[in-house]
């Protein structure tokens, strides 16, 4: 399994809250298999989010796909989001 660790900061939480909930079609379309989301304690701006994928080729076309940068354009996401791939081991 492969995780990809995404943290920014967003202009306006519930609009990005909203626009998140919007991407559950291209989570999926990737094939995630679960998802946590975050804000850092004392600068509720501040998301860190997990997203689980299956394979790690999975998760690099998740985290390489277009419309994922539109979208956290569009919703408020203020600078370059830090996107890290981990990968399970055993």
């Amino acid at each position: 399994m492969a995780t990809l660790f995404i943290q920014h900061d967003v202009e306006d939480y519930d609009i990005w809250y909203a626009g998140y909930v919007d991407a559950e079609d291209l989570r999926k379309e990737h094939g995630y298999i679960s998802k946590s989301l975050y804000r850092l304690e004392g600068s509720p701006s501040t998301i860190a989010a997990t997203h689980t994928f299956p394979t790690s080729e999975q998760a690099v076309a998740f985290r390489d796909d277009p419309r994922l940068r539109e979208r956290m354009q569009n919703i408020g996401v203020i600078g370059v989001p830090r996107i890290e791939l981990y990968v399970e081991q055993e």
